[in-house]
């Protein structure tokens, strides 16, 4: 990376065309009185159900998602997310561990780098371990994670149960093709972060029919 680019603003966390989609999702929700959110919240709970603990075919890549730190330290969602890459790795010894996450506020560690610390205090050694430190959410995971071009094979994508139908339909929409594998193994009962998904899967649906149909390329190219 050169002197400009590191120096370089990041762009917004949420820019203008978040903005917009934003409050599409909510007229929609509104406008639906409800249902729009419902039948999203449906389907994140059914994802999540049914969700393997381990990918259906040998994976080359095993990329596990970030989670919001602690006090510089992961989270009991992170740390469920690392321990599952980490029976996959010792599963499939071939595979690589990709950990995706950067720093969420000013001064923040990566979260990839705390990830990567967790998995090489658990015994996976250095060598097999990549990490993502730039992106802020889910969607800049998967994007930067695409543009670095990592070839061919198998990739299981591992993260929280409610977050799993999100995170794959963002994936697909970029074009990628991931397997998904839960970090818990079960489908935990937690109806505020269920209603709060599929709102965000909501968002996501309204802001890329939206793109499509305005033909706002520069969205598309970020969300797929």
């Amino acid at each position: 990376m050169s002197r400009g680019e590191a120096g370089a603003r990041p762009p917004p966390f949420l820019g203008h065309d978040g903005a917009i989609t934003l409050l599409a999702a909510l007229a929609v929700a509104a406008l639906s009185l409800g249902m729009g959110p419902l039948a999203a919240a449906l389907a994140v709970r059914r994802t999540a159900r049914d969700a393997p603990l381990a990918p259906a075919a040998e994976p080359a890549r095993i990329l596990v998602l970030g989670h919001r730190l602690e006090a510089g330290r992961p989270s009991a969602a992170f740390v469920a997310r690392l321990a599952r890459a980490l029976d996959l790795a010792r599963a499939h010894p071939g595979a690589q561990v990709l950990v995706l996450g950067g720093a969420t506020s000013p001064g923040a560690p990566a979260e990839a780098e705390i990830g990567r610390a967790w998995l090489l205090a658990h015994g996976l050694p250095a060598g097999r371990i990549g990490v993502e430190t730039t992106s802020r959410h889910t969607l800049e995971n998967l994007r930067h994670h695409r543009a670095a071009g990592h070839g061919p094979g198998v990739e299981a994508l591992v993260t929280s149960r409610l977050h799993l139908h999100r995170a794959l339909l963002m994936a697909r929409g970029l074009g990628l093709a991931p397997l998904p594998v839960a970090a818990e193994p079960a489908l935990p009962r937690a109806p505020l972060r269920l209603a709060a998904e599929g709102f965000m899967v909501l968002w996501y649906l309204t802001g890329r029919w939206l793109a499509r149909a305005l033909r706002r390329r520069a969205w598309l190219a970020r969300i797929g």
